[in-house]
């Protein structure tokens, strides 16, 4: 298996960051990584989406690029699964601002968490609009 394929996990991710002795080195790892997060998301595959969506937040911690991983975000609040919502939210609050037009979509998303049976779920949404 490829070091760095959307089946890697974070912790490996972090490692492999980690372990890079040169700015360079750890944007040569940034750069295969967030190749191998785009090509999943192309392929749509929802095995990985909430890993993909963890990296994604880590990568942007780090200060890269990760606006192509917005979208990821909207698919993850949409399911119907706490932690696939929980990172969704998540994703939401660190990666997109108030200026970004993709929130218009999240608005149905929110409007239904909010009135879910489940009190978890609710507390999401809240705290995404907090």
């Amino acid at each position: 298996m490829n070091l760095l394929s959307s089946g890697t996990r974070l912790r490996d991710m972090i490692r492999a960051i980690r372990a890079c002795k040169t700015a360079a080195e750890e944007r040569a790892v940034v750069r295969k990584e967030c190749a191998a997060i785009r090509a999943a998301i192309s392929e749509n595959d929802p095995e990985y989406r909430h890993r993909n969506m963890a990296k994604l937040m880590f990568i942007h911690m780090l200060g890269y690029p990760t606006h192509f991983g917005q979208m990821e975000c909207l698919k993850l609040i949409a399911s119907p699964g706490f932690p696939e919502k929980r990172l969704g939210y998540l994703g939401l609050m660190l990666l997109l601002d108030e200026r970004q037009e993709v929130l218009m979509l999240v608005t149905n998303s929110l409007k239904q968490d909010l009135n879910h049976s489940n009190q978890y779920i609710v507390g999401l949404a809240l705290c995404a609009l907090g």
